[in-house]
């Protein structure tokens, strides 16, 4: 799973340097110590209090909320600093690339959380709220907020978001 996310660095033009600034990033920090926990987790193997106390630094220091009970696939890469909320029922397929602000969540505590299928790509400050799918393949528009679900290959924008056919970007991650 880690390499699948290193990996993601190397996408744009490749190098060391690329896969240095990637190891450094908050985003992959914070990937990083969900995949540690989540491993303990996955086996039923305590890890409290070191668990609360590290997942509560990573977010004081890069902005990013990942419990360990979510279920993200392999190759996420989170773009840039802070704002990255995820509910612990959120599931998130493989290759996917979420920018900073984004909210994976709930309606206010009801309404559970979204499934996220493969090769999204969810723009700054989007939020995507309650128990709705997103297609494999599909982009979520910046500040977009997403209520209802969206079909595969398609383009997601507006408030509240309207699904366009067809995506108006290149693919995320890995075709």
């Amino acid at each position: 799973m880690i390499r699948a996310d290193l990996a993601r660095f190397q996408e744009d033009n490749g190098g060391l340097r690329n896969l240095i600034r990637g190891l450094a990033s908050q985003g992959f920090l914070a990937i990083l110590v969900y995949r540690f926990f989540r491993w303990f987790h996955e086996r039923g193997i305590p890890t409290q209090p070191f668990r609360f106390l590290a997942e509560r630094l990573v977010e004081m220091t890069t902005g990013i909320s990942i419990p360990v009970e979510a279920q993200i696939g392999k190759g996420l890469r989170i773009h840039h600093f802070g704002g990255v909320i995820l509910h612990p029922e959120v599931v998130i397929g493989e290759h996917c690339t979420l920018y900073h602000d984004v909210t994976l969540g709930d309606r206010g505590g009801w309404g559970g959380a979204p499934r996220v299928g493969n090769n999204v790509l969810i723009g700054a400050g989007a939020k995507v709220l309650g128990r709705i799918d997103v297609g494999d393949r599909s982009v979520i528009g910046a500040n977009a907020v997403v209520l209802s679900s969206v079909p595969p290959d398609s383009l997601a924008v507006g408030v509240p978001a309207i699904c366009k056919p067809g995506r108006s970007s290149p693919p995320p991650g890995r075709a």
